[in-house]
């Protein structure tokens, strides 16, 4: 006996029909009809009778309709119950995320984004451990984390990952910048390959996928290393950083104006959330779905050209 043959003819009785309940169920009226006589022939009785070239139920099919309403609610608590103690058991739980943050070159994520997560959370002991995508990666193959939140694509052999959200990588400069200027809309990327180009930090990720972005449009980009820090100075003497918004950016340069990429040149880089096989937890399920939800608005955000706060 199994839960949906219950269900089914529960609904049998309620609608009338095999048809009828169908539409209930979600399910053709033939496969509710082959459920029912599965389960009549478990039974060795009879729940339903023909009635002209329908069916309607039987004596013993009207005495147990209740019963198995009854039935059909205390598994439903059993669920609930089951499913409050997995809310328990999370709520006590600690939790070792590694998340790639590097806001001034290409960077997204910062401890921030997960603030509310706390809030719903507050017995859940999340350790965030900010760092290099290099660095996010190579700690979850150690197990030095659960999992880790990284920018660009993950090819590495041994690890699992999902994709979350992407985002497009935006150009930040000095409002003295040449490009600056209102007559420049939107930038293709042979025209800001003629200035300095601050490197992208993670050179194993971001920095492939803009390098490829370059050469798909056949242009020779003027990598310069920039340390942390270094960044205003840099942006003064003319050169350009690529970002992920523009709330990140503004964090070390104020007055920096951001320009979009031209739409058939534009980068977008995957945020992924990445574990060791077959180590994924009830929580790392809820966490991951929490950084999709934050994705999702802040790509309706930038839709209406709302300006994104990655630490808010």
């Amino acid at each position: 006996m199994y839960i949906n043959q219950l269900e089914y003819f529960a609904a049998t009785i309620e609608a009338g029909s095999f048809y009828a309940a169908s539409k209930k169920v979600y399910i053709t009226a033939p496969a509710v009809e082959r459920a029912i006589h599965l389960l009549e022939n478990e039974l060795g009785v009879k729940l339903f009778e023909p009635a002209g070239r329908s069916y309607r139920p039987t004596q013993l099919g009207k005495k147990l309709y209740e019963p198995v309403v009854e039935a059909m609610a205390c598994i439903d608590r059993i669920y609930d119950m089951a499913h409050e103690h997995a809310l328990t058991a999370l709520d006590d739980a600690e939790f070792y995320l590694a998340i790639a943050t590097a806001p001034f070159r290409c960077g997204w994520l910062a401890p921030g984004v997960f603030e509310q997560f706390k809030l719903d959370h507050p017995n859940i002991d999340l350790n965030l451990l900010p760092n290099s995508n290099g660095a996010c990666l190579e700690a979850v193959r150690t197990g030095m984390v659960d999992a880790a939140v990284v920018i660009g694509p993950v090819n590495e052999g041994g690890l699992q990952n999902r994709r979350l959200f992407s985002f497009p990588v935006r150009v930040a400069m000095a409002k003295t910048h040449k490009l600056a200027s209102e007559a420049y809309g939107y930038l293709s990327l042979r025209t800001i390959s003629h200035y300095p180009i601050a490197r992208p930090i993670d050179i194993g990720t971001c920095y492939k996928v803009i390098t490829r972005a370059f050469d798909e449009s056949q242009a020779l980009p003027r990598f310069v290393d920039v340390r942390m820090g270094d960044e205003p100075a840099f942006l003064q003497d003319g050169g350009i950083i690529l970002v992920a918004d523009h709330a990140s950016i503004r964090q070390i340069a104020p007055d920096a104006v951001i320009k979009d990429i031209i739409p058939r040149e534009r980068i977008v880089l995957p945020v992924c959330f990445v574990e060791r096989p077959n180590e994924t937890s009830a929580l790392s399920e809820r966490l991951a779905a929490y950084l999709a939800t934050f994705g999702e608005r802040v790509r309706k955000l930038q839709s209406k050209g709302l300006v994104v706060d990655a630490v808010k």
